[in-house]
């Protein structure tokens, strides 16, 4: 894994998700870039002459982040992580996927929620817009989650996953990192259907020598039936792939979106696919 880009709004939900990512990144070896994005309008009065100032504004944002940052890596065992901060003008969504894209950053850890700039990233208008802007896996954290030497995580699929190889292998490391395996989940929505071998065998094969196992739910509501599954297993996490009417597409849809962000007490990494 490379670099970990986290974008932040200073809400309590990017706060966490900035501890989660520290934390990843002092057990991977890597570095973190904390990006702030400014609107094109923020801070200046709307007029051409406050905005030959928007250069000041993003050096005072900078200045703010270095003094605010102390407080995440104050903690010994994460003073050795490499933090790098960035402030760029522009829209969220796509500031984000090209700042990716610019730093080759392996991993996107971001809040479920926020405030200002950032609101409404995965919720309202904009839902999905990171998830399906580029290639790169995102870590979606809830603001309430806490993350674990030793968890398992949840693997919901439709067996449609032609995943890329970067994906894979971060999907390797944060498994390795929390010493886990998959429960590989599939919802059916049909009463007594029977699972498919060749499909689990292809899966399997892919997966290679990550642990994993099947489990089938028959349940017409998609969202409730992974809640309910990541509960009643102790589930750490769920990960998802993201091409096109894929399980991804069904989950982050307008209305479904909203409930399994609200909802969700893991966190959830979305991986792409080729």
């Amino acid at each position: 894994m490379k670099t970990i880009l986290v974008p932040t709004d200073f809400s309590k939900g990017a706060n966490n998700a900035l501890m989660y990512a520290l934390e990843i990144a002092q057990r991977t070896g890597v570095g973190v870039t904390v990006l702030y994005v400014v609107y094109p309008n923020e801070g200046v009065d709307n007029n051409m002459y406050d905005a030959f100032f928007i250069d000041d504004y993003v050096q005072q944002r900078l200045d703010s982040m270095k003094k605010w940052i102390v407080k995440f890596t104050r903690s010994p065992h994460l003073k050795g992580v490499e933090v790098k901060l960035d402030c760029r003008v522009g829209f969220p969504v796509s500031t984000i996927s090209q700042t990716a894209v610019d730093l080759n950053a392996s991993l996107i850890v971001m809040g479920t929620t926020g405030a200002s700039g950032l609101s409404g990233i995965l919720l309202g208008s904009t839902a999905g817009g990171v998830l399906s802007y580029g290639k790169i896996p995102v870590f979606v954290v809830p603001h309430k989650a806490v993350f674990r030497n030793f968890a398992r995580f949840a693997f919901a699929t439709d067996f449609k996953i032609p995943v890329s190889q970067p994906s894979m292998q971060v999907m390797r490391e944060m498994l390795n990192l929390q010493h886990t395996g998959l429960n590989i989940l599939h919802v059916v929505s049909e009463a007594g259907k029977e699972p498919n071998r060749k499909q689990e065998d292809a899966l399997s094969e892919k997966l290679g020598i990550i642990p994993h196992d099947f489990h089938y739910l028959h349940q017409q509501d998609v969202v409730s039936a992974i809640h309910n599954f990541l509960e009643a297993t102790d589930c750490n996490g769920l990960v998802v792939v993201a091409h096109e009417h894929s399980l991804l597409h069904r989950l982050f849809g307008k209305s479904i979106s909203r409930t399994l962000a609200h909802h969700s007490k893991v966190p959830i990494l979305v991986l792409h696919d080729r």
